[in-house]
């Protein structure tokens, strides 16, 4: 492995060590909105999924991102929380395996 090739895969170690930090903040957002109905936190957690999606394909997450895009699309389609809750915990169930 190379110097480039070592430098990538550390990344991408210590990208998919800090998942779970990223999905609490998504549950902050969503534990906002929730117990505020601030239509601010609901946009922060659409973003987040959104960003989270993204950057778990470039890094070889690649379930990840799906799972984090099925969250991102219903934050936007959709304002209930149950849903919400629902793709949160499979994100959840995702990283924690």
């Amino acid at each position: 492995m190379n110097e480039l090739e070592q430098k990538l895969a550390e990344l991408n170690k210590r990208y998919g060590a800090d998942l779970g930090d990223r999905v609490e903040g998504l549950e902050g957002f969503l534990s906002e909105y929730v117990s505020s109905g601030s239509k601010i936190a609901l946009e922060k957690l659409y973003k987040g999924a959104h960003a989270l999606a993204g950057s778990a394909k470039t890094f070889g997450f690649a379930d990840v991102s799906v799972v984090a895009k099925k969250l991102e699309l219903s934050a936007r389609e959709s304002d209930d929380a149950e849903i919400l809750f629902v793709r949160l915990s499979e994100l959840k169930k995702l990283i924690s395996s």
